[in-house]
């Protein structure tokens, strides 16, 4: 008789392969042997795993005023509304606007203080982009940015409670998270790494999680009250669990959580990626019918 099958081991599972498959790509030699590699199975298992608008890909993030990520191990993005360009599909030359972002991911196999500042880095350069917003006037309301929920190509009228703004809005930002096998130093040293860097740099721009499958799991925190905060934006500290079994289902349930509340800007706002090959008509020649 077969053995009853276990969802929460089944999706700890594919977190092992998934590291274990970027750690034997980063053996690969080359760039393009690299990208090759990192289009593993695990993470389409991932991807099968969040709701079903969602779609994984490596590459660079970018915005309509000319910012880019560095490259990113992990790009969730909208598959029915994101444009991906891709140049003969590797991932160093394959570019998501942020507009269709839902989420990205740094995978280490083992994490001290220089992999986790590298990781930081690249993660903090794609919160660091602005997706396209602007104010629109709906009678005699005050103008507000409109907004839609990913995956919904509906935009909805907003009023200033709560028109997008990912300066301020946990749900208007995109999601973030590093994962590794292990910590090679304690989970005080990494603490300290965290707040080291977040004193340096912005806190809104750190990551939502960051995993251990051999350690546990670090989140935001809020003190005094001593509750977890899926954003960096409403936390004022970092927080360990020693949680290994759940670590990596923990990251998948935000990963859900965020792809059903996270929102976005109007689709019309993928259009100024295209501006640079449209621009004005040449004149044109009429003819009346014959």
């Amino acid at each position: 008789m077969p053995a009853d099958f276990d969802p929460a081991d089944f999706v700890d599972k594919i977190g092992e392969r998934l590291v274990s498959e970027f750690e034997h790509a980063s053996q690969a030699g080359t760039p393009g042997l690299i990208g090759t590699a990192r289009e593993n199975p695990a993470r389409k298992q991932l991807e099968k795993l969040l709701p079903a608008f969602v779609s994984a890909g490596s590459g660079i993030v970018i915005d309509s005023y000319g910012a880019r990520s560095n490259q990113q191990d992990i790009v969730f993005y909208e598959r029915d509304f994101c444009p991906v360009y891709s140049i003969n599909d590797t991932p160093e030359a394959t570019y998501f606007p942020i507009e269709g972002v839902v989420a990205v991911g740094e995978v280490k196999s083992v994490v001290d203080k220089p992999a986790l500042f590298d990781a930081l880095k690249k993660v903090r350069s794609s919160k660091l982009l602005k997706r396209f917003s602007e104010k629109s006037q709906e009678g005699r309301m005050p103008a507000a940015a409109n907004y839609r929920q990913l995956g919904s190509g509906s935009t909805f009228a907003a009023v200033e409670s709560d028109e997008y703004d990912q300066e301020r809005r946990c749900q208007d930002q995109i999601f973030s998270f590093i994962i590794c096998k292990s910590f090679r130093n304690s989970a005080d040293a990494i603490l300290e790494n965290l707040c080291e860097f977040g004193h340096t740099y912005e806190i809104r721009h750190m990551p939502n999680i960051i995993i251990s499958l051999n350690d546990g799991f670090i989140q935001n925190a809020s003190l005094p009250a001593m509750s977890l905060q899926s954003s960096p934006m409403t936390a004022n500290a970092f927080a360990f669990v020693p949680d290994k079994p759940r670590a990596f289902t923990f990251l998948v349930n935000e990963l859900r959580r965020h792809a059903r509340e996270g929102r976005s800007v109007p689709l019309y706002s993928f259009d100024r990626y295209m501006s640079s090959i449209g621009g004005a008509l040449p004149p044109s020649r009429f003819r009346p019918h014959a």
